[in-house]
């Protein structure tokens, strides 16, 4: 239910900070288990983009990093009301130590997080029945398909909005900012947090506290907590706030499939749940251990359709992305104007063709609600996407700087660097995927650039900020991660993070849905641990109690 400020008078059995898709997932899990959860948010009941200056993080160096503006949000549902609502599992392989790629292994195995996708799916409207991700006929293949699915309700909070409104052990807060933990060092706790709201101060005090604020957030809530206990999280040389990792992601190729059946089976479809999916490419874990690969998944596209087309749907489309990119201040050239305008030309040209195409395209994107205007193309070349690893390196970062916010917590400043490593394994898989495709006539790979500049190709599109992975890694000591393998922090015997900045390694997944997978799990360890200690603290008191031989309550 939602709460005014009154609440925070009250003490709770878990209080959760955040509430983007981790957050929810979490504080619904735990109340669903008869936990007394407190879930809280620094925006409003609707979610928004913070305006300048209005967050506590600077960028140093954009060339890599988006600006706060666009990988962050405030409010009910976080990022979730604009993100793309890819639904993607981890892989058993991000969870080995793989001896090229530096840093990486998990404390815990895939296995221990695979049974929460179900329950996850669930909450991010994202479910897809038990249909399997890859066929046990392509096991043994070194490009099996793997499968992503899409949310039918982007925002997370809307898609749950019923429970978050009703439940009776969930408090909800809004316009609620977390200004400082108060740590206890003696017993190792945190015994309250304080918070700004509506104006007001407050203190929140619970037996547990979830971090839920994205990466950079949990981070800068850590750092400054360092400041004033500096024997904390390894010290000034721990692993706090490094690690920093997102993915690569963009196109370098199209691909040409050499027949429509080939084409049909990796466009997008719709299951019985109503869940778009679609199969992608991705090479075997065999593969990408011999090649020494990054995991990366690959799948056709045509939200880049060329000028010149001759269907009169997609040059409509050719136009709507033009208009997107000058929409999102884009570099439009002359020549750009040019091909738009001539576009534009040819296509009124034939005004009942277009109002048709026009038609089917709204269609498409609006009665269907697929994920991208997913148009078969008769000459089968399609633009080939892909979202691959980044390896993880203690130099790509963020730390604290010396300007403070207006609650007195010093803002944080990232250095987010990719290595020479990411872009060459990325080249590689693609011509790995290359001559696979034309050994098995399934089709080929037309590149966008000569083959010496393909690199820098890559390079060149290489942007994140959006995944927030790796800054409060997972491990098993504290001079080299910052939770343990119940996503507790190891030096606080109370204090937990949910969310990719845990993840000790990317893989090629968009991180959601295992960050949910994670959350899910968190709330599970919470409930049974409370639960277990309640029932051996009655069965204390029950034995204190009951009559002994030879005592006062005995019986003679």
């Amino acid at each position: 239910m939602f709460a005014d400020f009154e609440v925070f008078q009250q003490v709770f059995d878990v209080c959760v900070v955040g509430a983007g898709p981790v957050g929810i997932a979490a504080a619904l899990e735990l109340s669903r288990r008869g936990m007394r959860t407190l879930l809280i948010d620094a925006g409003p009941k609707r979610s928004k983009r913070p305006q300048p200056n209005e967050t506590g993080f600077d960028i140093g160096d954009g060339l890599y990093h988006a600006a706060d503006r666009v990988t962050s949000a405030t409010g009910l549902g976080g990022t979730s009301e604009r993100w793309g609502g890819q639904c993607v599992e981890l892989d058993d392989i991000d969870f080995e130590a793989r001896d090229y790629v530096a840093h990486s292994g998990w404390p815990i195995a895939h296995e221990k997080i695979s049974p929460f996708y179900q329950r996850a799916r669930a909450l991010l409207s994202s479910n897809v029945g038990g249909e399997r991700s890859v066929s046990e006929s392509e096991s043994e293949t070194d490009f099996p398909t793997s499968r992503e699915s899409w949310t039918r309700i982007r925002n997370t909070a809307r898609a749950n909005r019923a429970e978050l409104a009703s439940s009776k052990n969930l408090f909800v807060v809004l316009d609620a900012r977390v200004k400082a933990l108060a740590f206890d060092p003696v017993e190792g706790r945190v015994h309250s947090m304080s918070i700004a709201c509506r104006g007001g101060s407050y203190k929140v005090c619970a037996d547990h506290y979830v971090l839920a604020c994205n990466g950079r957030g949990n981070t800068r809530l850590l750092l400054n907590l360092q400041l004033a206990f500096p024997q904390l999280f390894g010290g000034s040389g721990g692993p706090l706030g490094r690690f920093y990792m997102g993915h690569l992601a963009g196109q370098i190729a199209q691909i040409e499939f050499s027949t429509k059946e080939h084409a049909e089976r990796y466009l997008f479809k719709r299951t019985s749940t109503g869940t778009v999916v679609c199969n992608r490419f991705q090479p075997a874990p065999q593969l990408q251990r011999a090649l020494e690969l990054p995991n990366i998944a690959f799948w056709p596209t045509n939200r880049r359709a060329a000028f010149g087309e001759a269907d009169a749907a997609l040059s409509l489309l050719y136009l709507w992305n033009s208009r997107k990119s000058f929409v999102h201040k884009a570099t439009w050239g002359e020549a750009d104007r040019s091909r738009y305008y001539s576009v534009l030309h040819n296509v009124l040209r034939n005004p009942r063709g277009a109002t048709s195409s026009a038609l089917g395209l709204l269609r498409q994107k609006y009665s269907l609600a697929e994920p991208y205007l997913m148009l078969r193309r008769p000459d089968r070349r399609y633009g080939l996407r892909y979202h691959g690893e980044q390896i993880p390196s203690s130099s790509s970062r963020a730390f604290l700087k010396s300007e403070q916010d207006a609650d007195g917590q010093f803002k944080l400043e990232v250095s987010f660097r990719y290595l020479p490593q990411d872009f060459r394994g990325t080249l590689q898989a693609h011509l790995a995927l290359d001559r696979w495709l034309k050994e098995r006539k399934i089709g080929k790979l037309i590149f966008d650039a000569a083959p010496e500049d393909l690199e820098e190709h890559i390079a060149a599109q290489a942007k994140d900020g959006y995944h927030q992975i790796g800054l409060t890694r997972m491990g098993v000591d504290r001079n080299h991660a910052i939770v343990n393998h119940n996503c507790r922090v190891i030096d606080i015997a109370n204090l937990h993070i949910a969310g990719s900045s845990v993840f000790a390694t990317s893989g090629q997944a968009n991180p959601t849905l295992p960050a949910v997978a994670l959350a899910v799990r968190l709330a599970e360890h919470l409930a049974t641990d409370a639960h277990r200690q309640s029932t051996a603290a009655s069965l204390s008191t029950s034995s204190r109690l009951a009559p002994q031989k030879g005592s006062a309550l005995s019986l003679p």
